[in-house]
């Protein structure tokens, strides 16, 4: 099932005829190698002739993966169908038209290494094959690992009923058109709301090698179909390793109900190191979603740690749910660090939260060792009449690092250096 959904030949409607492939070539198989290595340019130029007609160009990228291509350029009677850049795929599936006469240009290319190093390099060439296509594809350029899927994947295009998507589908993958344009496809296919194209749309999103800003765009869409049998995709989406393909997932997740995320987004983060579990909040506020229950949830639970991820959370929710669980964890923060709860507590906005920041930060007792974390959540909230109190804990503290900080938040508040 993996293996399927990361194939990657997104073809519009109809389906490939067994007879299309196996039709009589009019060119090739061409084998075309990179002998000039290192990043020099291997240019190939040919001709052909074939009835005027729609064709199926396959070149096929090596025969395993090391002797793939790293980059390619190719051009067809004067049109540029590729440009130069890295296709990461076994093979590409060209829909075209030919003429009488036809013209060629392959461009092929190692990734010029860094520096002076010249490791060992395994061949690389591409495979060129022209066949007549009698089939319904829209014509483009296409990407995919398994050429015998290649029908399998026509039929799953198949499943878009309707014809305007089916040809934003088919551009959101066609390899012809720049990112960017494939983005906007993608984002005009979320916009149309088409259940049918959920499978496709799947199948993006779960294709690692395509570009962050077509998959963010693929898991919005998939936020905007709802169905729920997406959001473990979703949840996992959080965890990519790119900024857009995460924060895309979150924005998704955004678009359910809380009580269809609770508990996958819960058992998410209580299983998460530190510092995937950091990628996933900043992935959430920045995101703008506000799955409040489930902070709150994560701060009331036992475990230290999970605690620690939900407190850190609520404040960032601006969510008078959130400030209220902090005001209670801070009169009785439990076996909870205080230092977390304060640095919730100031980034609410919330201006009940002055009053028992402020409490403390007057009593020496208990502000020992929380100076910093009181000093710019005061700060942070914007109370100026705290300004004194921070100059005094600036002139009382023994600790340059503490003192480093008090001066920070100082010149949050007031704009002016200590």
């Amino acid at each position: 099932m993996k293996q399927f959904l990361m194939l990657l030949v997104f073809l519009i409607t109809g389906s490939v005829a067994n007879a299309a492939v196996a039709e009589k070539a009019v060119f090739g198989p061409v084998q075309y190698d990179v002998k000039e290595r290192y990043g020099k340019e291997n240019v190939y130029k040919g001709s052909f002739k074939a009835s005027e007609g729609v064709y199926l160009i396959k070149l096929q990228s090596g025969s395993k993966m090391p002797e793939r291509v790293d980059i390619m350029e190719f051009t067809l009677n004067g049109e540029k169908l590729l440009k130069e850049g890295k296709y990461d795929y076994n093979f590409i599936a060209g829909i075209t038209g030919l003429q009488t006469e036809n013209n060629f240009e392959v461009v092929l290319k190692d990734a010029r290494p860094s520096g002076f190093k010249r490791p060992p390099l395994p061949p690389r060439f591409i495979i060129m094959t022209v066949t007549p296509y009698s089939g319904t594809l829209q014509k483009g350029f296409y990407g995919l690992y398994v050429w015998e899927s290649l029908k399998d994947l026509t039929a799953l295009l198949q499943k878009i009923a309707g014809t305007e998507s089916g040809v934003l589908a088919a551009a959101s993958i066609n390899l012809t058109l720049d990112v960017p344009a494939r983005a906007e496809a993608m984002r005009k296919l979320s916009d149309r709301r088409d259940s049918s194209a959920l499978p496709f749309i799947t199948a993006v999103f779960n294709d690692t090698q395509l570009s962050p800003d077509i998959r963010g765009e693929a898991a919005l869409a998939l936020g905007t179909l709802g169905d729920k049998k997406s959001i473990p995709l979703l949840i996992n989406g959080m965890l990519d390793p790119d900024e857009k393909t995460r924060l895309g997932s979150t924005r998704a997740l955004s678009f359910y109900s809380e009580e269809d995320t609770r508990q996958p987004l819960a058992s998410m983060l209580e299983r998460l190191d530190n510092m995937r579990r950091d990628a996933v909040i900043r992935a959430v506020i920045n995101s703008g979603w506000k799955p409040v229950g489930t902070f709150i949830t994560l701060a009331e639970s036992k475990d230290p740690l999970v605690s620690r991820t939900g407190v850190s959370l609520l404040g960032s929710m601006r969510d008078p749910r959130a400030t209220d669980l902090l005001l209670k964890l801070f009169q009785e923060p439990g076996e909870r660090d205080i230092r977390t709860i304060i640095t919730s507590l100031g980034e609410t906005a919330d201006a009940r939260a002055v009053a028992p920041l402020t409490s403390m930060a007057k009593d020496p007792a208990r502000r020992a060792g929380k100076e910093a974390e009181l000093s710019m959540a005061l700060a942070n909230l914007g109370d100026k009449a705290s300004a004194g109190l921070i100059e005094e804990m600036i002139k009382k503290t023994e600790s340059r690092q503490t003192r480093v900080q008090l001066q920070k938040a100082y010149k949050k508040l007031t704009g002016k250096e200590y």
